[in-house]
């Protein structure tokens, strides 16, 4: 998991969550201000609690992805995004070239609550969408 996060910042994301974010510190049970990919580290190794954080700037490709919320927990990263006006073809196939690139890391996807036809789908566009330079 933190391996992949880093790649978020490999791909060029940048904190856009108000104030920066915090975690929590499970010893201390005090709030420390989120520190980038190290953050992840400590969540995966418990001396914080899991967190959530926006992102912006991520390229999966040539083409910037708009914002991502990112889940950060122990062995998982889950990702929530709004659709609008911002997606378009090329931003879609820019976050199916990011997700290929986090299952090459040794990631799996799933999106089990678009029930079993939506996730066989989806899963099937990332296995064919067409691969941009990136």
């Amino acid at each position: 998991m933190p391996l992949a996060f880093q790649h978020l910042y490999d791909r060029g994301a940048q904190n856009v969550t108000a104030n920066g974010g915090y975690l929590w510190l499970k010893e201390s049970q005090t709030e420390a201000p989120f520190s980038g990919p190290e953050s992840a580290c400590l969540v995966v190794s418990g001396e914080a609690e899991a967190f959530h954080i926006v992102l912006g700037g991520i390229a999966g490709s040539d083409q910037t992805i708009p914002d991502l919320g990112v889940f950060v927990f122990p062995d998982t990263l889950a990702f929530d995004y709004r659709m609008g006006a911002d997606w378009g073809v090329q931003e879609i196939q820019s976050l199916l070239e990011l997700l290929r690139q986090l299952c090459s890391l040794g990631g799996v996807v799933s999106v089990p609550w678009w029930g079993i036809e939506g996730e066989r789908d989806f899963l099937e566009a990332l296995a064919t969408s067409t691969n941009t330079p990136g």
